[in-house]
């Protein structure tokens, strides 16, 4: 159910008052119900198969006719390799042709194109190509397409989300209505393709890194609120990659994408926008606001972005409260094995500068500016290292202060 709270009046989560929520562990419920709907398939097939028992034999016979061809006595193992190399070709195919469905319909219905991925390969706007740094994502696909003017084009997000699966529907129905002879790969694309269709389409299933197309469509048809929310967020999270800086972002895109506040991923990166502008706009009680909102809900979210809002905390307790000791608890929560090094570099520096210890907060940043420039280049990375420069320099300015 959505909510519309008011901003909470305090911050404990913040200042150590309240725990950190525990991530919630992986639930079973996707992978249930994406068993149940292809279970429910394979049912209504073998239910039309056993009613036919003239089709049964013939279908027998061309198994054992295909397992033969696949299959030699002298080719076993290399007959299995190649099948399984050729089935997974198959399945990337239909990846291949779904997200490409969300891209024309999207390019059509007025949306821009950001980025693209398809398993492994990572496209983006500027026709780069280069690895997927998300490994979770690695086994189905994704498109990023921006909404210049997301309240006016609910209509077109529905007809773009829907593109996709019906894109393999189609081409699943083509390659069935062909007229030639198919054999055991032609069969596994057509009953893949339809079954990538249907499942999108009908099991309302999210996971940490996607969403199935069904599920989006309901939301856009009967939910206003997290429909308006999503729209913003898809133009928010476009522009960081563009490389707009925090205090820059559209404050109306801001507001719808907080406006609605439950308990999942997307109040989390709702909300770390607002905090990133309100903090760069050095208003510090929103800022705490906002940061607070996204501690409360952070069981939602991955490790990686947990370390990063603990990061936050710690670097906000410490530059604008004055809070050292605050922030010495978040950077110990912090695992020394953190998969980005310089999130604890950062806490360490603003520390040190709390403390007073300008030339070492210098060089911590120092270790972050080495760590940052590691990063595929990218808007992204050039945003990240300018606020970098930002800080070094408000370091500057403090330490001609103090000579």
């Amino acid at each position: 159910m959505t909510t519309k709270d008011p901003l909470p009046s305090g911050t404990p989560i913040l200042d150590r008052v309240a725990p950190l929520p525990e991530p919630v562990a992986p639930s079973a419920g996707p992978c249930v119900l994406l068993g149940i709907g292809i279970t429910l398939c394979g049912a209504l097939v073998a239910l039309l198969v056993l009613r036919h028992s003239t089709f049964v034999e013939s279908l027998h016979k061309w198994a054992l006719s295909q397992f033969e061809q696949l299959f030699p006595d002298s080719w076993i193992s290399a007959g299995i390799v190649f099948v399984g190399v050729i089935s997974i070709l198959i399945g990337f195919s239909v990846t291949a042709i779904h997200e490409p469905g969300h891209l024309i319909v999207g390019v059509w219905m007025g949306f821009r194109c950001s980025s693209l991925f398809l398993g492994p390969l990572q496209f983006n706007a500027r026709s780069r190509l280069s690895l997927n740094p998300d490994l979770r994502s690695w086994w189905h696909g994704g498109v990023t397409l921006v909404p210049d003017k997301p309240e006016k084009l609910r209509a077109g997000t529905i007809a773009m989300v829907f593109a996709g699966p019906a894109a393999n529907l189609l081409t699943g129905c083509a390659v069935l209505l062909l007229p030639y002879r198919k054999g055991f790969f032609s069969w596994l694309f057509i009953v893949a393709s339809l079954l990538a269709g249907v499942i999108e389409l009908f099991l309302p299933i999210r996971g940490p890194t996607f969403v199935f197309d069904g599920r989006r469509i309901w939301m856009l048809l009967w939910d206003r609120g997290r429909s308006e929310r999503w729209l913003a967020l898809m133009k928010l999270i476009a522009d960081s990659r563009d490389g707009v800086s925090p205090e820059l972002m559209s404050p109306d895109l801001l507001a719808k994408a907080t406006a609605v506040r439950d308990d999942s991923a997307d109040t989390v990166t709702a909300h770390v926008f607002a905090f990133s502008a309100a903090f760069h706009q050095h208003r510090d009680g929103e800022a705490a606001e906002r940061l607070e909102m996204c501690l409360a809900h952070s069981a939602q979210v991955p490790p990686v972005v947990r370390e990063a809002l603990m990061s936050e905390a710690a670097v906000f307790q410490a530059r604008r409260r004055k809070r050292p000791d605050l922030a010495e608890q978040w950077l110990a929560g912090i695992p020394a094995n953190t998969q980005h090094k310089w999130f604890r570099s950062r806490v360490e520096a603003a520390i040190l500068e709390s403390k007073g210890d300008v030339p070492g907060a210098l060089g911590k940043l120092g270790e972050v500016e080495a760590a940052l420039l590691t990063l595929p280049r990218n808007p992204q990375r050039e945003n990240l290292l300018r606020l970098l420069q930002r800080w070094k320099s408000e370091l500057g300015r403090l330490s001609g202060e103090a000579s």
